[in-house]
């Protein structure tokens, strides 16, 4: 299950990463609000990850929708289709090639969970909640734009998330690092704004609970 909850951690967060780009003058607070009153419906993605069994990269690709205040889903289209989602405090997986499905239980307390918690608090703008897990730096230059998430306490497989983006833009690339040395990297594309995708969303998330 924890290589599932690491899988889905990254869709949540390349979600959250295409809210507006943050200036150097600007708080978290100020991100959270800006997340809140600008959604997300849908993001297309082209994932690279770096794995240490493996001479070569692999390479992955599908699309992100949210639909506020508590679903969102990743699908994967390539290599092969997979379904992953979160809902409250559930969480959903989708192998649709060998029709497996797993579903489990968000707990802060969990080192499974704690990335996904950590999302559940970008989502609601709860700054608290994402300071109380993650030391957060937001640096600027003149080309572009980062923010750096490290977890304070060693808990499950990552240990860093690196969201960048070009001066003045949203988000175009998420990179995240896991203990074991092992990353992916994602190029982000918005598709949608708002509630454009709201019946598509819904309609997945029933394949993804088998319904």
């Amino acid at each position: 299950m924890k290589k599932i909850y690491t899988k889905i951690l990254a869709g949540l967060v390349l979600v959250a990463a295409l809210a507006p780009s943050v200036q150097a003058e600007e708080s978290l607070k100020a991100l959270m609000q800006r997340m809140k009153a600008n959604p997300v419906a849908k993001v297309a993605y082209q994932e690279t990850r770096t794995l240490k069994l493996l001479t070569e990269a692999w390479h992955g690709s599908g699309f992100l929708y949210s639909l506020p205040p508590d679903l969102m889903i990743r699908e994967q289209l390539k290599p092969d289709r997979l379904l992953m989602g979160v809902q409250g405090n559930k969480v959903f997986y989708f192998d649709v090639k060998n029709n497996t499905r797993h579903e489990g239980e968000l707990a802060a307390d969990s080192e499974q969970s704690v990335p996904l918690v950590v999302f559940k608090a970008i989502a609601n703008a709860d700054e608290a909640l994402l300071r109380s897990v993650y030391d957060i730096v937001f640096a600027t230059t003149a080309q572009g734009w980062t923010m750096d998430l490290t977890p304070k306490q060693a808990a499950g497989a990552v240990t860093k998330i690196v969201v960048s983006g070009l001066s003045g833009q949203a988000a175009n690339k998420v990179r995240i690092v896991q203990a074991e040395g092992e990353s992916s990297e994602f190029s982000l594309q918005k598709v949608a704004d708002g509630s454009a995708n709201d019946a598509a969303i819904n309609l997945l998330f029933q394949e993804l609970q088998g319904e």
